[in-house]
């Protein structure tokens, strides 16, 4: 396994998310959190900000009690170490191919 090389965090924000989206969703952005630890670049790229920072977003795929999640995270790669910093966690229906659908 390859060591850690940036700290990953999630916001206050997007924790509150969480809380909402229950234990599944945290605990596969948990392990996202934790794959940001050895790839901060996963997703794409939406932004570049000063000094080589990125606005990155990625999908998860649905999971048993969890839908598909789209997450935001900004990317800091200076100072070392490269920081990262989960900002938002959504409800990502953008796959749903006529599967379930919680629109009435």
């Amino acid at each position: 396994m390859t060591e850690p090389t940036a700290a990953v965090e999630v916001t206050h924000t997007a924790r509150k998310r969480l809380d909402l989206l229950g234990p599944a969703a945290e605990a596969v952005v948990e392990a996202l959190r934790t794959e940001l630890e050895r790839t901060q670049q996963l997703g794409r790229r939406v932004r570049v900000l000063d000094r080589g920072a990125e606005v990155r977003v990625t999908r998860v795929e649905a999971r048993t009690n969890c839908p598909a999640l789209s997450v935001t995270y900004v990317h800091l790669p200076h100072p070392a170490p490269p920081t990262c910093a989960i900002v938002s966690v959504v409800p990502d229906d953008s796959g749903n191919e006529g599967g379930e659908d919680d629109k009435g």
